[in-house]
């Protein structure tokens, strides 16, 4: 359903509490409590039978029995009256339901069903839900609470904003807003899903992808509802440079169990979704406070165009230890040159330090112009993408220094970000005259520089072209359905499927008795490889199943004897369809490994690294959701701690990387063109020759739908 009909859910003109009770203190009787504190100006209609009026409202027995249309309807009632609620709710043309209630997936397999049958009647009339378990909601902009939460029991008017909340957990969803508005961040909406029957966290992040208002979206997630749905709000993200920060949780096996057993949600695999966040632009964090630090360096709406810092400390210390993050994270703090140098050297005392970290010394406390005017030397400079500046002066002269780099924000796009190092008492008052007007404001140097990382790669990211929705070669390699769909193929299969792809291969036949050998060696080079052909024997070397350097035909003959045997007693009732001789590689280069791997969560994956034996051992791998650019197999190449074998290391040649690119684009356009079907791919090893010689596939397994998947590395 177009996220455009979620708009009534969440700015209703009429409101009924159904299960509504007079105890204000109770769950059921705080959402009346906070409209009214906050003027709800649309009606509010509360359902119980046992009451006639509450909090001065007249109570219906039944939400058949409310005069007026319902927008929204905030249930509080118990599992097993739910089915009735919402029943009533059809008849009574009630479109939104929010569910307080608790006690369905999250608690087991009854619960599941009860869930699965208000669900299914929910979907078959049109109804959308947010819930059960959930904590409820808040416009903030239209200051209309949805909720019990304790965080909004306040008659004072919400402080709104630019960024949009969604967690599947309530607790946590209005501690994350209370928290962010004690640091004078303002919020469009606070979105709580819990168990996710209907409207999920990927759902309330598209409605706020296209809301004008919001221009930052954070989320907590404790599972992906949908994988290829994380992926089109990622790039819909991108489209509108609109940063999507993210909290996940159940990345451990344990944090997995207890995600399930909070709102019935399934972690899926964090290897592949660390892949993707990576790939599609998501900026992860890893704790609330990260997400509130990284919530407020973006909500001042400032770009970073670069990585190069430049910043200003009145402590040597704070810039030392600058130095050290900007190592660590890495960022550009490079020294100043040329009429910057000059520029900040005629404001600073002479004892002072122009390099970068610029220390402008204990003298800014007498005179207050050398922090703003060094600030605004860097902002004009071209050599500067974000300027940071480190102070710990409070009080009144802290408080009038801040007011000046507001002024200074105000007049200049390049982000400009304040670590106010002190006390709230100290140094409290100065930190939120630049946080009430938009500039970003930290207490310690490592929070400052982990925000400035984050503003960094997302303008990188940003900045990047926009990849198409589908990446197919012209003439992709198509598959006969029929023809695959319960088979594991073997390396003979493989190798001609990677000959259509313009991969190299060895030249090769299949010997399928001691007879075929004679016949048929006459047109390969010796030495041969004898290895296996069997469905059944995939891990060949185990099995005795590979001989090398085979020099003649006699040879031949002992090699496909000893093979056949070998294969029985590993697997006396093993399908063996013969024996592949080919000829051996007499060339040098470096063995790579390509893999694909079908994730059910997110689709298909591509994964190169080091290859034979190495892939085991070093486990020095990259991996990229399909499909892929040419830009992204040369990245996932340099990002290998074995690339600079490639490269040629120790007086060795060049190896023909290119060629390794254009064989990852190309097997990631034949993947892309099954549609899923093809579970596993494992081509082990690759050898990468000399530039301009190519590449070779020594060996290959492919597994498809339907057939049980086995490990490949």
């Amino acid at each position: 359903m177009p996220m455009k009909d979620l708009k009534k859910f969440f700015h209703p003109e009429s409101i009924a509490i159904i299960g509504a009770s007079a105890n204000f203190s109770s769950i059921s009787g705080k959402p009346v409590k906070i409209l009214l504190q906050h003027n709800f100006p649309g009606d509010i209609y509360p359902v119980n039978p046992r009451y006639e009026e509450i909090g001065g409202l007249k109570c219906y027995p039944s939400v058949l029995d409310v005069p007026g249309q319902i927008d929204l309807a905030i249930v509080a009632v118990s599992a097993s009256r739910l089915m009735s609620i919402v029943k009533d709710c059809i008849a009574k043309k009630v479109r939104n339901l929010l569910l307080f209630s608790s006690g369905f997936a999250e608690i087991g397999e009854s619960g599941r069903k009860i869930q699965d049958e208000v669900a299914q009647l929910a979907k078959a009339n049109n109804i959308r839900i947010i819930g059960p378990n959930s904590a409820g909601c808040l416009n903030v902009k239209d200051s209309i609470p949805m909720s019990f939460a304790t965080t909004l029991e306040s008659a004072e008017r919400f402080q709104s904003g630019n960024v949009g909340f969604v967690s599947q957990s309530g607790a946590l969803g209005f501690s994350v807003f209370g928290l962010a508005q004690e640091r004078d961040l303002g919020f469009t909406y606070i979105i709580n899903t819990g168990n996710e029957m209907d409207i999920t966290t990927l759902d309330s992040m598209e409605f706020m992808l296209e809301d004008k208002d919001t221009t930052v979206i954070a989320g907590y997630m404790e599972g992906v509802p949908d994988g290829k749905q994380l992926i089109r709000v990622a790039k819909r993200a991108k489209a509108l440079k609109k940063p999507l920060i993210i909290l996940k949780s159940g990345t451990s096996a344990l944090g997995k169990e207890a995600a399930l057993s909070h709102t019935a949600s399934l972690a899926g695999s964090e290897e592949t979704f660390q892949v993707i966040a990576k790939q599609y632009g998501l900026i992860m964090v890893k704790d609330i406070d990260e997400m509130i630090d990284a919530m407020q360096i973006f909500s001042g709406g400032k770009v970073a165009k670069g990585n190069r810092l430049a910043t200003i400390s009145n402590s040597g210390a704070e810039g030392i230890k600058m130095a050290d993050f900007s190592e660590q994270f890495n960022i550009q703090l490079k020294p100043l040159q040329g009429e910057t140098k000059k520029k900040v050297e005629a404001i600073i005392p002479a004892y002072g330090s122009a390099l970068n970290p610029i220390d402008v010394t204990a003298q800014a406390l007498t005179e207050q112009h050398i922090i703003p005017d060094t600030v605004e030397a860097l902002a004009k400079s071209d050599e500067v993408d974000v300027i940071v500046v480190q102070t710990t002066f409070g009080g009144e002269l802290g408080v009038q220094i801040c007011q000046q780099i507001v002024e200074l924000d105000k007049k200049v796009d390049k982000p400009i970000v304040v670590a106010v190092t002190g006390t709230e008492q100290h140094c409290g008052k100065g930190r939120r005259v630049l946080r009430q007007n938009g500039v970003p404001a930290y207490v310690t140097t490592y929070d400052t520089m982990v925000a400035v990382k984050h503003l960094m790669d997302a303008g990188e990211f940003h900045d990047l072209p926009i990849v198409a929705e589908e990446r197919l070669s012209e003439d992709p390699i198509q598959l006969v359905q029929d023809e695959y769909k319960t088979h594991i193929w073997t390396e003979e299969k493989v190798k001609e499927i990677l000959a259509q792809l313009k991969v190299k291969v060895p030249k090769s036949i299949v010997i399928r008795s001691i007879d075929d050998i004679e016949k048929h060696t006459g047109d390969l080079q010796f030495p041969l490889v004898a290895k296996v052909l069997s469905d059944e024997i995939l891990h060949k070397t185990d099995a005795g199943g590979v001989k090398l350097d085979i020099q003649n035909v006699e040879e031949a003959k002992r090699a496909f004897h000893a093979i056949i045997e070998s294969g029985k007693k590993y697997k006396a009732d093993a399908q063996i369809e013969g024996v592949l001789l080919e000829e051996m590689l007499q060339e040098q280069g470096v063995e790579m490994f390509i893999g694909i791997k079908n994730d059910s969560q997110f689709g298909s994956f591509i994964v190169c690294g080091l290859g034979g034996i190495f892939i085991e051992v070093l486990k020095d791998v990259s991996i990229r959701h399909i499909p892929i650019q040419k830009e992204d197999a040369y990245s996932m190449l340099e990002e290998l701690q074995g690339y600079p074998m490639l490269l040629g290391t120790r007086g060795q040649e060049k190896l023909d990387i290119d060629a390794l690119a254009e064989a990852l684009v190309s097997i990631s356009d034949f993947v892309q063109a099954q549609n899923g079907t093809l579970q596993e791919m494992d081509i082990n090893p690759v050898v990468v020759l000399k530039e301009g010689d190519g590449i070779i596939a020594l060996d290959g397994l492919m597994i498809w739908d339907e057939v049980k998947s086995t490990t490949l590395v």
